[in-house]
């Protein structure tokens, strides 16, 4: 089956200290924690419209991210934002959290989109482009449960 109109769901994203990982996508990208699952040891972030937009999954005591210089398991995730001026003002607050910034703030040659990217506490690397076609002329319907 070929999917013709979807658009990302969620990810879930595995992380060393479910703590700082909660505030760093809270106060960087401005998620509100909209679920807790204690059991799991599960976090569930999102911008209002979704359940969750982002999860954050602590892992099991005694292991730990795959280490060394080879390719990371995920290359990044992208958020979507209205205005090419939230990447312009994000970029002096990613510098005075000292947060590891890999490119940006920049006009993408191919896309032609204004973008940021940036990396986690966990090294996933994060990217916030501007897409306003996707907030404008989005007509998609929910669909009812």
């Amino acid at each position: 089956m070929i999917v013709k109109n979807g658009t990302l769901g969620h990810i879930v994203l595995n992380v060393a200290d479910l703590k700082k990982s909660e505030r760093f996508y809270r106060s960087v990208l401005g998620l509100k924690v909209s679920a807790r699952n204690f059991e799991t040891q599960m976090t569930f972030l999102s911008y209002g419209k979704e359940h969750h937009d982002i999860a954050l999954q602590a892992l099991p005591k005694g292991t730990k991210h795959v280490g060394g210089r080879g390719m990371p398991k995920l290359h990044h995730f992208c958020v979507y934002v209205d205005s090419n001026d939230i990447i312009d003002n994000i970029h002096p607050i990613l510098r005075r959290k000292k947060i590891p910034i890999v490119s940006g703030p920049e006009t993408l040659v191919v896309a032609g989109n204004r973008s940021i990217s940036f990396l986690d506490p966990d090294g996933n690397r994060v990217e916030v482009a501007c897409n306003a076609n996707k907030f404008h002329f989005d007509n998609r319907k929910r669909r009812r449960t």
